[in-house]
């Protein structure tokens, strides 16, 4: 591996997971009852909506899968991490030539 995809590796996994865990805890303090409830909920949740949507679905189904919202966004963070990861590699591809 070359040193800018070693770069492009870190930058897409740190950015993967700082937007997939900004929404698990978003999703995961939904319910008035979460300690961490607030007003930076909603927001919060409408921004990360692409990688929040299935969890928040569950937690709308069952307020207490909280297991099943961790699994879910970690697979989440993986097809995020991809896409992402690709879409940095193009970049770099037509931007070198």
């Amino acid at each position: 591996m070359d040193q800018k995809r070693i770069t492009i590796l870190i930058k897409s996994s740190l950015i993967s997971l700082a937007y997939v865990a900004l929404g698990t805890v978003a999703v995961l303090s939904s319910y008035p009852s979460s300690p961490l409830y607030g007003e930076w909920v909603l927001p919060t949740t409408l921004i990360t909506f692409p990688v929040s949507i299935w969890s928040f679905g569950i937690m709308f189904a069952d307020s207490h899968a909280f297991w099943l919202v961790i699994i879910v966004q970690s697979i989440v963070f993986f097809i995020f991490w991809l896409i992402l990861f690709r879409w940095m590699q193009r970049k770099l591809k037509k931007h070198s030539i």
